[in-house]
């Protein structure tokens, strides 16, 4: 186990700083705490209705300069010189971000400079933003632009703070949008704080960035519903989603939702068994499970089941919880005391339901901190809660499946439809398997590698529209097509 070492120093950040212009916020206060400890993280001012008013008026207005949205150079310019800043400032960064959400600092240092690589991806094509021609006829020519869509509404959550803003933030500001960003009420600081480099930038025109905090029932409401936001992208809880998608049906604005996910991880008997229960590991306990791609739904060929959930078992077990900000630490808290609760039900109800495979050992010497014993529970009916519903915890459902056609069938046997993995070393299976499956991103002898140029979405109730890859800066366009007739008598 992890052993507790003592903590440095933390000096609680106070926001809006008085070089933070680009946040606006005149309402209460909000506390940001370590889900470690307990410690006061961050004290920030809320952004009231009229704070997204003004921020909203400025993108519109800044946008209609038409100056950001018509030279792709600046917009590369802009971007590449925040991506050099997020790296040059990943050690602050990601101990803000260990300390505010809880994930390991390694963990946290990756994600800095992952979002450091996403933003670079978009930069380079920011400049490349093409449309196409068309021949219509001896006199008809037509152009198919591509063209920003307005003022974008970015609402992020607490798991991935800086990763999941980064990818709608880039693309939207790469393709020439004004954005407004509301970043999760358990995680502002870290959120604010990445964004004040890109803010500061000379040649970003004032307006086109803004960033309000505040709870969704208010601040991200007066977002949501507010007519001058052309687009909102939305990374969060599905139901949120859905209420999101319904605002912003009343004026048809465009939506971009990454929701929920329940991720069948599929091994067949054939796979790799060592690479396969490592693969297993990551899939569920990345992020302490908090996070939306999470394999969740372990499905084992029975022929392998027993020898490959008894390892697996091993492995859990062994692993070190402890404090994030310990190198040595393998699983830290979840986000919060509430987020305890509801995990730590889940696994209770698995008590009841099922059976307990494996829990790990919670340390002592810890303060009494958010933290979750990750959990193997088998034996539970296809209906399940545990099995039907996203925990957002360290908690992995076993079942067993018979050949292919049933593996298929589990896999599919939720309302989700975000992410999927598939063991095995027969490339025709993998094949087979990987059509077959509703699932925006199917991994293959791997799990939870992400890449800028690659696209993710959701199928079924995981989400509408693409992030990532070229799809991603295409959701925050318009086609436009200008339609020429040259006939000479009209020249």
């Amino acid at each position: 186990m992890s052993e507790t070492r003592h903590r440095p120093d933390w000096t609680p950040l106070r926001l809006p700083a008085a070089d933070h212009s680009f946040f606006r916020a005149g309402g209460p206060e909000l506390v940001t705490t370590d889900p470690t400890t307990g410690e006061t993280v961050a004290v920030l001012a809320t952004s009231t209705p009229a704070d997204v008013e003004e921020l909203v008026g400025r993108a519109r207005d800044a946008f209609r300069t038409a100056r950001w949205r018509n030279d792709g150079a600046i917009r590369a310019r802009v971007l590449f010189r925040y991506a050099e800043a997020l790296r040059a400032d990943v050690d602050r960064l990601a101990t803000l971000l260990t300390r505010e959400q809880g994930k390991t600092i390694g963990e946290a240092r990756n994600e800095v400079l992952g979002s450091a690589e996403m933003v670079e991806f978009y930069a380079g094509m920011a400049r490349t933003l093409y449309g196409r021609s068309i021949a219509l006829g001896d006199h008809a020519h037509g152009v198919v632009l591509r063209e920003p869509i307005g003022v974008v509404g970015i609402i992020t959550p607490w798991n991935w703070p800086l990763v999941l803003l980064v990818r709608a933030l880039a693309p939207a500001l790469a393709a020439g949008n004004a954005c407004v960003v509301k970043p999760a009420s358990l995680t502002p600081a870290v959120t604010v704080e990445a964004l004040a480099p890109l803010a500061a930038d000379p040649d970003l025109p004032d307006g086109i960035l803004g960033c309000a905090v505040g709870s969704g029932g208010v601040t991200g409401d007066a977002l949501v519903g507010h007519p001058d936001v052309h687009m909102i992208a939305f990374t969060g809880e599905t139901g949120t989603g859905v209420g999101v998608m319904k605002r912003a049906a009343d004026d048809l604005r465009k939506v971009s939702l990454e929701l929920g996910g329940k991720s069948p991880n599929i091994v067949f008997a054939d796979a790799r068994m060592d690479k396969a229960i490592e693969g297993a590991l990551n899939a569920v306990f990345t992020t302490t499970g908090q996070i939306c791609t999470a394999g969740s739904r372990l499905l084992v060929e029975e022929s392998v089941r027993e020898e490959f959930v008894g390892r697996l078992a091993e492995r859990t077990r062994a692993l070190r919880l402890g404090d994030p900000l310990d190198p040595s630490t393998q699983i830290g808290p979840v986000v919060s005391l509430g987020q305890q609760r509801e995990v730590n039900e889940y696994i209770e109800l698995g008590r009841k339901e099922g059976d307990i495979l494996a829990s790990a050992e919670l340390p002592g010497g810890l303060p009494e901190g958010a933290f979750v014993a990750p959990t193997l529970v088998g034996g539970l009916a296809r209906d399940s809660r545990l099995v039907q519903e996203e925990i957002f915890g360290p908690v992995l459902t076993v079942q067993g499946f018979a050949d292919e056609d049933e593996a298929i069938t589990l896999a599919e046997d939720t309302e989700f439809g975000l992410a999927a993995g598939i063991w095995t070393t027969d490339l025709d299976r993998a094949w087979r398997v990987g059509r077959a499956v509703s699932a925006g991103t199917v991994w293959i002898n791997t799990y939870h590698h992400f890449y800028g140029e690659a696209e993710v979405g959701g199928f079924k109730k995981s989400g509408l529209g693409r992030q990532q890859g070229v799809e991603g800066i295409a959701e925050f366009t318009e086609t436009k097509h200008l339609n020429f007739d040259s006939s000479p008598t009209l020249w």
